[in-house]
């Protein structure tokens, strides 16, 4: 319990000290499970579409086929179900309630990403394994790791760290130091474990 509290002190300094961009009223924070292993999420949530999944008492979507699915259907249009393939339309059976609707033959996407996820702090034991575990989250959101003591080869970690894209921030008994900041992220494409890492999060946050 009390690594967990000192962890969860240290990487609360360490949003305090790596720059996220101009205060927003609705970023939310939590130190969540993921990706095998423990990261503090700096997230915003939908709340229309968390509305929605509670009226109709949907949590997190957890089949990769059903997201699959959802990815090729537009947007609240309608799509008639014979035009689907017949994978397509297996992964529609599957599909659980408020994902989507169906009328008249037609089939319409109703679910969404209910969370966006902008950074992850990622605590790590060594800076090499904290590039290894950042990593996880490269196509996913900014990241940057959290090292509990100053690395004696700061050069490399700074250049390994800026080819990465990965912030560094040590928490210390000396205080909090930027090393690196994080690389904005830049999503190339939307795709299926995308959405699936933010089912994850929203699971874990919700």
């Amino acid at each position: 319990m009390e690594i967990m509290i000192g962890t969860a002190e240290a990487l609360a300094d360490a949003v305090k000290a790596a720059s996220i961009g101009e205060p927003r009223p609705d970023l939310c924070r939590k130190f969540v499970p993921i990706l095998r292993t423990h990261a503090l999420l700096v997230y915003r949530l939908d709340q229309q579409e968390v509305d929605r999944r509670a009226a109709h008492q949907l949590g997190a979507i957890s089949s990769p086929d059903v997201l699959d699915l959802l990815l090729d259907l537009p947007l609240r249009m309608p799509v008639p179900i014979n035009s689907l393939t017949r994978w397509e339309r297996s992964a529609l059976r599957c599909a659980p309630r408020g994902t989507v609707s169906t009328i008249d033959g037609a089939v319409t996407r109703e679910a969404m990403p209910p969370v966006s996820v902008d950074l992850a702090f990622v605590p790590a034991r060594t800076w090499r394994g904290g590039l290894e575990i950042a990593g996880r989250f490269a196509p996913f959101c900014a990241r940057v790791m959290v090292l509990h003591r100053r690395p004696r080869e700061l050069d490399e970690v700074r250049l390994q760290a800026r080819f990465y894209g990965i912030g560094v921030v040590v928490v210390d008994q000396a205080g909090t130091e930027v090393l690196v900041e994080p690389a904005p992220f830049r999503r190339q494409r939307f795709t299926a474990a995308g959405w699936q890492f933010l089912e994850r999060a929203y699971q874990q946050v919700i």
